[in-house]
């Protein structure tokens, strides 16, 4: 699906990462000090933030939600849209974007989504939001995004444990003169190339609440190729429904699944490095929200940054479905806040 959405503008972005971290190097002590070298060398990760035992993906979200509101000076009552897309939701049922529009204190006319994706699901909330916007139902909406993986990773996974990061995110999409374009894709033939089981109701009453990893497939090298056909694909394909040069692109934020995977991508597109930043040494892979991370991460400290030769923008993901997509937009007036950190235990 290829489509230009007009008159949208993302008006800001804010991510928040919980206060704890794991540090790879202490796996040391469990394997061996060259397979740990070995598996941090493919992924660039070092460190990766964890959330506390009782501190959820939406926890993450509401921080980075409430520093817009407030940062933005937003009235409450003019965001009439949420969509909070996870993998990690609060509860099986109520919807987690309900309990976050109550715990927000937005209005009751709000309309709330909530929509299962990983990696990919940052683009696929976006669409979301802009449609509802163009639509003519919404005049501004929240995106929240995110993942809180480590809670449910496998510890016997290694590759797993030193890839995966938590983090939420928020952004707010408005009635604006922009326009953002969008090439997403799926194909549930590679259903279970990443798949979890446990908490649906495919195999119930067996797996109901529990946490069997031996039914959690991980397939690496199908994932790898994956992303790098797919991914690249997907890119080219926004580049020409857009008319855009690769070398007139002012920013890249792609999906950060290894710095391996990452590398591999840019050497094949021939992409400036520079505009196509590797940033989750001290993150991980935050699924949904790596997009967004990479854009509050490349703030650098500032506040406010100076966006205003991000004209031209391309976001790429790819993940669990099989699903992925890019889009493009225009950040130039777009306020991005750096990362800020969440200590709940």
């Amino acid at each position: 699906m290829k489509v230009l959405i007009k008159n949208v503008k993302i008006k800001a972005v804010a991510t928040c990462l919980p206060e704890k971290t794991f540090e790879m190097d202490s796996l040391k002590g469990e394997y061996e000090e060259k397979e740990i070298d070995n598996v941090k060398k493919t992924t660039g990760v070092v460190r990766v933030h964890v959330a506390g035992q009782n501190q959820t993906t939406s926890d993450l979200c509401f921080e980075a939600a409430e520093l817009l509101i407030k940062n933005e000076k937003i009235d409450r009552d003019i965001i009439d849209g949420v969509v909070f897309v996870s993998q990690t939701f609060d509860y099986l049922y109520p919807a987690t974007s309900v309990v976050l529009q109550h715990k927000l204190g937005l209005s009751q006319e709000t309309i709330c989504f909530d929509i299962s994706y990983g990696c990919s699901g940052y683009l696929y909330g976006l669409f979301q939001a802009a449609s509802m916007i163009h639509s003519g139902a919404c005049k501004n909406v929240l995106l929240m995004a995110g993942d809180t993986n480590t809670k449910i990773l496998n510890p016997s996974n290694l590759g797993a444990r030193m890839v995966f990061g938590d983090c939420g995110s928020a952004t707010l999409i408005s009635e604006g003169n922009s326009s953002i374009g969008f090439h997403l894709c799926s194909n549930g033939a590679g259903a279970n190339t990443v798949i979890n089981v446990n908490g649906g109701f495919r195999h119930w009453p067996d797996n109901v609440g529990k946490l069997d990893y031996s039914k959690n497939a991980n397939k690496g090298d199908d994932v790898f190729a994956f992303i790098v056909s797919c991914g690249t694909k997907s890119i080219k394909t926004m580049l020409e429904f857009m008319e855009w040069d690769k070398d007139e692109v002012d920013f890249y934020a792609l999906h950060q699944a290894t710095k391996f995977t990452l590398d591999f991508m840019k050497k094949k597109m021939k992409l400036d490095q520079e505009k196509a930043p590797f940033n989750i040494k001290n993150y991980g892979n935050t699924g949904p929200t790596t997009v967004p991370l990479v854009l509050t991460d490349y703030a650098n400290g500032i506040t406010k940054p100076d966006t205003r030769q991000w004209h031209k923008v391309v976001l790429a993901a790819y993940g669990v479905g099989l699903s992925w997509g890019s889009a493009a937009c225009d950040l130039s007036k777009t306020n991005i806040y750096k990362p800020i950190n969440q200590d709940l235990r």
